[in-house]
């Protein structure tokens, strides 16, 4: 049987708060790591995992998807803006959260990521992600407000 088009999943993301070091760029302290400058940095919403299905790319989907993350981020308490990282290899997000308003701050070349290898087996291997950043301009009315 045929799943119906309306229950397919055509797209997904996450907001998760994360400690992410701004202040202190990578490129200024190469040598310490991303786990050690989270220690000190303070809790950022950051987009996570954003996956459109191949045939639905370039139609809207992922605009929307950004959008939903921001109007949830607007809802929690003190946040004014939100946070992306983007491996340095993919560029097709990068455009995006270009195109929807996100800042490049920095490239951090010691961050780690999952891969599978031909076994199946994961290993953490070291990457470049870029930073980037979006002001929330209802966000940043609403803590300058007190509210």
């Amino acid at each position: 049987m045929m799943p119906d088009k309306s229950e397919e999943i055509i797209g997904c993301c996450e907001v998760i708060e994360e400690k992410l070091d701004i202040i202190q760029m990578p490129i200024f302290n190469i040598t310490v790591s991303e786990r050690e400058r989270r220690k000190s940095a303070r809790p950022r919403p950051v987009i996570e995992n954003l996956c459109v299905k191949r045939e639905y790319r370039r139609s809207g989907v992922g605009i929307a998807l950004l959008h939903a993350c921001e109007k949830a981020v607007q809802l929690w308490p003190g946040q004014g803006e939100i946070f992306a990282q983007v491996g340095d290899d993919n560029s097709p997000a990068y455009n995006l959260f270009r195109r929807c308003g996100y800042q490049f701050l920095f490239a951090d070349p010691t961050c780690m990521e999952m891969v599978l290898n031909d076994a199946l087996f994961a290993k953490e291997v070291v990457m470049t992600k870029w930073t980037m950043r979006k002001f929330l301009l209802d966000g940043l009315a609403s803590s300058n407000n007190g509210h």
